[in-house]
């Protein structure tokens, strides 16, 4: 019987997180701990790691999607994000967006012939899942013109019905753009030949947080999004209530409590920017010690589907490990910024050690392994099952049967017509007898009745 891991204690949790799980009731602990994830990841975009499957760095990309009926409470998750980004990069982007409304007006305003300044480089992070591909291309574009090197966008939703109603315009049909979004260094372009648009090449990189009803899901993750890959790059929370049960309620924060989430927040943002406005280098984070344990959840997750023939279960298996193997570094990564300022700790929290970090990371990447893994089996494995079954047999190649060899000895017209229809196959009667007759392995014993000849 497998050993089932849980989440760690909640004071065990890093900074932030610690605050925010603390404060939620414990039906909500584990969607409170992955919804507050989803944004830290996207502040922390100086981070690069390297996962063992994979020959190139990676960075903290993830996908949650919040799923819950009507009324389930999955506003919890719009609470967390503003906790986290509203004084913080949404604050910073308010700025620029005003910048660039500005060069607008002025563009509307100005006279015939009048000379406008160059339009303001603004390297904006938060954008709505309505955005079209070509603002998304010309914003991710502008990341390398100003710092030269990438960052993180940040796409929230309380509705997944925002990103599937965009996605009926094919401009902001963002599907495959979600899945390059998922890896660094995976390049998205367009290239137009109109001067009022904009072409380039660039590295899309997005940390995503949707909540959504059971059939808003259904409608967003169709068959093509199933069997393309989207699926597997997300992390499922799903919300589970009992009939007449009363609302989660999350308890207000401190003011202790806000003056360390505000400390911790600020240092996030000094680990991206510089006092110059520039970005700070790059933190490459030092995860070698845990490959052995991915290597053996990977591994014994390989043998159960060879074991149980469940495909969904080998092709989950992978990327369930990639998105648990970013969401236990960001944790590795908030623990040591902790171990280097004493002052972001809460009193009754133990001293951190190189030591008791990687023993809570590793618990972190196994609960989060099975979590994302489970989440995508039950709500998904059946499906993807069933549409690679419907793919195998029509993709399956046909009998290698010779129309020749299925006739009799002697045969008519009749007969061999019926035999083309029951093949499938199109050619005339007439075509098969000439060319049969002049490759002499037949000959006609009496109007349109044939016999086969040795050869």
């Amino acid at each position: 019987m497998r050993k089932v891991v849980s989440l760690i204690k909640d004071n065990d949790l890093p900074e932030i997180i610690r605050q925010v799980v603390g404060n939620a009731p414990k039906s909500r602990k584990t969607a409170a701990f992955i919804a507050t994830i989803a944004p830290l990841c996207a502040m922390s975009s100086r981070v690069r790691l390297h996962y063992f499957y994979d020959s190139r760095p990676s960075a903290l990309l993830v996908q949650v999607l919040i799923e819950g009926a009507q009324s389930s409470g999955k506003s919890f998750a719009a609470d967390i994000e503003s906790l986290i980004m509203d004084d913080t990069l949404k604050a910073r982007d308010k700025v620029m967006r005003r910048q660039e409304q500005e060069y607008r007006d002025k563009k509307k305003r100005r006279k015939a012939n009048e000379k406008l300044e160059e339009e303001p480089e603004t390297t904006i992070r938060v954008v709505p899942p309505t955005i079209s591909k070509t603002v998304l291309t010309k914003r991710a574009d502008m990341y390398e013109r100003v710092f030269g090197d990438t960052l993180t966008f940040w796409m929230f939703a309380e509705e997944l019905a925002q990103v599937t109603d965009a996605g009926k315009n094919g401009y902001s049909n963002l599907r495959t753009i979600m899945r390059t979004a998922y890896d660094l260094g995976s390049q998205f372009g367009i290239d137009f030949a109109s001067d009022n648009s904009y072409s380039a090449i660039v590295d899309i990189n997005i940390c995503s947080m949707f909540c959504a009803t059971p059939s808003a899901i259904d409608d967003y993750f169709d068959k093509k999004a199933i069997e393309g890959g989207n699926i597997t790059r997300t992390i499922l929370c799903r919300l589970d209530e009992s009939i007449g049960e009363d609302g989660a309620l999350f308890m207000p924060y401190t003011s202790s409590q806000r003056v360390h989430i505000e400390k911790m927040l600020q240092r996030l943002m000094d680990e991206t920017y510089d006092k110059n406005g520039g970005l700070m280098p790059v933190v490459n984070l030092e995860t070698a010690w845990l490959d052995k344990t991915v290597c053996a959840w990977v591994r014994a997750k390989g043998e159960e589907a060879s074991l149980s023939g469940n495909r969904a279960l080998d092709v989950f298996r992978k990327r369930s490990s990639v998105s648990a193997f970013r969401v236990a570094a960001l944790c590795q990564y908030l623990y040591e910024l902790e171990l280097k300022d004493e002052s972001l700790k809460l009193k009754e929290v133990g001293k951190l050690t190189e030591e008791s970090i990687h023993k809570r990371v590793r618990q972190i990447y196994l609960f989060m392994a099975d979590y994302i893994l489970d989440g995508m089996l039950d709500r998904w494995g059946k499906r993807f099952e069933e549409l690679n079954v419907k793919r195998d047999r029509e993709n399956k190649p046909g009998p290698k049967t010779v129309l020749f060899d299925l006739l009799t000895e002697t045969f008519n017209r009749d007969q061999l017509r019926a035999m083309i229809e029951q093949q499938g196959m199109t050619t005339p009667v007439k075509v098969f007898v000439c060319q049969w007759k002049k490759m002499h392995v037949i000959e006609e014993v009496e109007p349109d009745v044939y016999r086969k000849l040795k050869v």
